[in-house]
């Protein structure tokens, strides 16, 4: 209570320091800032009033010097009689005499400029449109009148005009008298004052317009600026001006009609209350810290206290209430405190308890107080057993728990008493259930070694890893006797190492989870041989491994060499059958699949787990699969083997060669039946194409026979024509008719041209045949190939009077080819046209462009068409092979040998060459080259 008393008084000082430093510091605030407000408005009041009385001052100077001139201008007739020279005399002495002046003008009755104080001659320019002048037309007043600030029309310079009305002698208007003043008079006033920062001159008229601003604000000048109608400094947000609050001193001139206003910035009036508030609102923040960590140190502190106020009154709880029996002793022995469970107990009563001593309640003769403290003393807490004597004389057992505890002053002995009668009772019945389990383990132990003897496997008993009893089956496996082997290591029975490591990891990994280790292990026998072993191993107590571990240990050496030869057996059966390229089924007498090997796998187009267990009619149809497996039932068949046409992925048909062979049981039966499915398809391609060459050579043999007959045939009708001609030739020769002996030599010399023409193809395409021919490939354009080529055909075209219709429109189109058999090819083509075509007839000839193939390669070419009789069907489909007999319009054998020899060099230029027949009559051939270089067909 009185520490709950003395955290609410700390909270209310607290409280009220707080609130008395915060009213502290708002009432100097306060004061201070009045103080600077009052100090600003002095300073801005007396600043207002100076330039109040400056500008005055400037403006009735300047009335004066108006009024002077007025009086002259009126004495002397008034504006309509003014002298021009005299009154820029008198009006340029008036503006050197008063600075605040830039020039002062004189305007008649018209509103015309008569007298120029700057200027002389003075320029006729006509103000009747500004404000001043129908104001001084139509009001006779005699008064000063300002007017807002403009342009002036001599010079196009700011000026504010100040006016007064002139009168003619009569009395009425005569004219306006104007002063420009100059607005830089002020602003370089101004200046030198060396304002402070922030603040702002405005000069106003009477009504409001802003006549000139400090600093100079030009889009400004002649703006209605809202003004306060008394004087004074106040505090105000001027919209025409700023969105910020501003300060404004005003005073107004008594004698013109001008406002002065200073406008200064709060923040600038300001900074030295702002700093100083700075200041003191960090000085109140510490002062408030400082309080505040005080207050939270001094509330710690009794928190602490209350929190050991409160654990103390806990514990005194918890000992008046605990099941135990507590007391405290003093070091003479006598009890100052007993707990309410010894009062129950004992027996006694609280206020018997504390007249007792130590010895009279607990103990006998042998517990020496004096030796006990003494004791207590150096080990500072003991435990014991002891007794209690209740008040009824009886005794009960406790055990003690002694603890000295010590301060400056005093020192006690605090005693725990626990009653423990019920624990000797349980314990006296352990120990005789105890001795009769012992009686049974002793017997059931010598029935387990009884069996472990008898086993024919041995077995180990391992604890921590140490070999603590074997069976004699293990003594003469391994050749150990049981106390050589007993407290060996069990890494003493494994091949290596390593090994032992490997395998006890695995056996951990296994037990842990109450399971039973199965696994094979390399051991080592005493003599160093080493073997392989089937290991079971389990723990005594599934949930106590450490209680022990017993192995089982069975040779299996025998069993994997026996393994070892069947696994190399399967994987040499099965390598043999993945890596050949014959397909490879086994099926079972349920015709189902039982083995696949790979190669028949990917001819299915299945996986080898989607095959296994199928039946033969799900994966062939059943024609197939009966023709594949065919019920066999004679041993001697099953070696047949087959030719058959099976279905392969994805979607074709191969034939296979089958050997099927079967697999018998003891009593005859068929088990398994297997096939190798050997891919013929090779071998039946090669066939045919043996074939198909052997009738090509038998066909390209005949050719040639016919080919020579023909040939030795056409060779000799111009060889007998030459000699006949020339016998002529020489009878006529002596005859003197020159003119036939003329003829007969052409003749002669056309028969030999039309031999050579036939022997040099036929020595070309025997060239080709043999070795093939020489190309010297270029870039060359063939327009000009074309056109030299016709150059040698002119004799022959001007003898059937043939026109040749060339194509000149085509731009000059390049390709690679041997100029010279390009030439050649062209020569017999034309020399076809020639022939086939009629007397009179024309040949066209026209270029192709660039077209691409289905290789991507470009080709360029040209075309020739004669208007003969065509090639009939078909001549057409044979006219590039080797010629036989009668296969031209005539059997004419120069021709096909020449168009086969055109076939072979186009081609050998990687080119092509097409015949077809024209829709309007006659024959076309189109070749084509190629564009870019390192094109060429294959010699075959």
């Amino acid at each position: 209570m009185l520490l709950r008393r003395l955290r609410r008084g700390v909270f209310f000082f607290y409280a009220l320091t707080l609130v008395m430093v915060l009213i502290t510091a708002g009432w100097l605030s306060l004061k201070d800032y009045r103080d600077t407000l009052q100090g600003a408005e002095r300073q801005s009041m007396s600043l207002a009033r100076s330039l109040d009385e400056h500008a005055t001052r400037s403006m009735v100077s300047v009335e004066q010097a108006m009024q002077n001139l007025i009086e002259d201008i009126e004495r002397s007739g008034g504006t309509s009689h003014l002298d021009e020279r005299w009154a820029h005399e008198r009006l340029q002495g008036k503006i050197s005499l008063t600075p605040q002046i830039r020039g002062i003008i004189a305007i008649n009755a018209k509103g015309i400029l008569v007298a120029h104080g700057l200027e002389y001659p003075t320029r006729r320019v006509d103000l009747s449109d500004r404000l001043y002048f129908p104001y001084h037309r139509d009001h006779d007043d005699a008064h000063l009148r300002i007017g807002e600030p403009l342009v002036s029309r001599t010079d196009y310079k700011w000026l504010i005009p100040v006016t007064l009305r002139i009168n003619n002698p009569d009395g009425s208007f005569g004219g306006v008298m104007l002063s420009g003043v100059e607005p830089d008079y002020f602003l370089k006033f101004y200046e030198s004052l060396h304002l402070e920062r922030g603040t702002r001159i405005q000069m106003l008229r009477s009504d409001g317009m802003l006549l000139l601003s400090y600093p100079l604000d030009i889009t400004r000048l002649g703006a209605e600026i809202e003004r306060s109608r008394q004087d004074g400094f106040r505090a105000l947000t001027d919209s025409n001006l700023t969105s910020e609050r501003q300060f404004i001193a005003q005073v107004s001139s008594q004698d013109v009609p001008l406002t002065i206003r200073v406008i200064t910035d709060p923040d600038w009036v300001l900074r030295k209350f702002y700093h100083d508030a700075q200041i003191r609102i960090a000085s109140l923040l510490f002062i408030i810290t400082v309080l505040t960590l005080m207050l939270f140190l001094l509330l710690r502190q009794i928190r602490r206290a209350e929190e050991s106020e409160s654990r103390l009154l806990l514990t005194q709880f918890a000992v008046d209430e605990s099941p135990d029996m507590v007391l405290w002793c003093d070091p003479r022995g006598r009890l100052h405190y007993a707990n309410q469970r010894l009062t129950e107990l004992s027996g006694y009563t609280h206020e018997e308890l504390l007249s007792l001593k130590f010895q009279d309640l607990i103990g006998g003769n042998e517990l020496k107080w004096d030796r006990l403290y003494t004791d207590l003393r150096d080990s500072k807490r003991k435990t014991m057993e002891s007794l209690l004597r209740k008040k009824d004389q009886s005794v009960l057992a406790i055990e003690l728990t002694l603890s000295l505890i010590a301060d400056k002053q005093d020192q006690y002995l605090c005693i725990s008493a626990r009653d423990i009668s019920e624990r000797h009772a349980a314990q006296m019945e352990l120990r005789h259930h105890r001795d009769h389990l012992q009686e049974l383990v002793d017997e059931r132990t010598a029935e387990i070694r009884t069996m472990l003897d008898a086993n024919p496997l041995a077995v180990v008993l391992s604890v921590d890893e140490h070999v603590q009893s074997v069976n004699p089956a293990f003594e003469s496996q391994f050749g150990y006797s049981m106390n050589s082997i007993s407290g060996l290591p069990e890494s003493v029975i494994h091949a290596s190492a390593a090994n032992y490591l490997n395998v006890r990891n695995a056996i951990r990994n296994r037990i842990a989870s109450g399971a039973t280790f199965r696994g094979e292990a390399e051991l080592r026998r005493s003599d160093g041989s080493l073997f392989w072993a089937q290991l079971f191993v389990r723990t005594l107590q599934s949930n106590a491994p450490d209680r022990g571990v017993l192995y089982i240990i069975e040779d299996v050496s025998a069993q994997r060499v026996a393994a070892q030869a069947l696994r190399q057996s399967e994987q040499l059966k099965r390598t043999i059958l993945d890596t050949t390229s014959d397909g490879f089924a086994l099926i079972d007498s349920q015709r189902r699949f039982v083995d696949i090997n790979h190669t028949l796998c990917e001819q299915l187009g299945q996986t080898r787990q989607a095959i296994l267990g199928q039946s033969l009619d799900d994966v062939w149809s059943k024609e197939i699969a009966a023709s594949v497996f065919p019920p066999l039932q004679k041993p001697g068949d099953a070696g047949a083997q087959l030719e058959i046409d099976l279905p392969v992925f994805p979607k074709e048909t191969r034939p296979f060669l089958i050997s099927r062979g079967q697999i018998r049981n003891a009593s005859g039966l068929v088990e398994y039946s297997f096939a190798f499915f050997t891919d013929i398809s090779h071998q039946k391609e090669i066939e045919r194409s043996l074939m198909e060459a052997k009738e090509v050579a038998e066909i390209a043999n005949q050719a040639k026979s016919v080919f020579l007959t023909n040939m030795s045939h056409e060779l000799r009708t111009p060889m007998h024509a030459i000699l006949s001609f020339a016998e002529l030739g020489m009878h006529k020769s002596k005859g003197g008719e020159p003119q036939d002996l003329l003829r007969y030599f052409e003749r002669i010399n056309h028969a030999g041209k039309h031999l050579l023409t036939l022997l040099n193809d036929l020595l070309d395409m025997s060239r080709m045949e043999t070795r093939g021919m020489d190309y010297r490939r270029g870039v060359h354009i063939l327009q000009h190939t074309m056109a030299a080529t016709i150059a040698e055909l002119t004799s022959q075209l001007a003898s059937k009077q043939i026109e040749v219709v060339l194509d000149q429109n085509t731009a000059q189109i390049s390709a690679v080819y041997d100029r010279i058999r390009i030439a050649q090819v062209i020569l017999n083509l034309m020399s076809n046209a020639i022939r086939f075509s009629p007397p009179a007839g024309r040949i066209f000839i026209s270029y192709l462009q660039e077209s691409t193939t289905e290789e991507h390669q470009a080709r360029v070419g040209f075309s020739i068409r004669d208007e003969g009789p065509g090639i009939t069907p078909e001549r057409l489909s044979v006219i590039f092979d080797l010629p036989q007999h009668n296969l031209g319009p005539q059997g004419d054998v120069e021709g096909a040998l020449g168009l086969s020899l055109c076939h072979r060099i186009i081609s050998d230029h990687g080119g092509s060459i097409e015949a077809a027949n024209h829709p309007d009559g006659g024959a076309i051939m189109s070749v084509r080259l190629p564009v870019e270089p390192g094109v060429e067909a294959q010699r075959p």
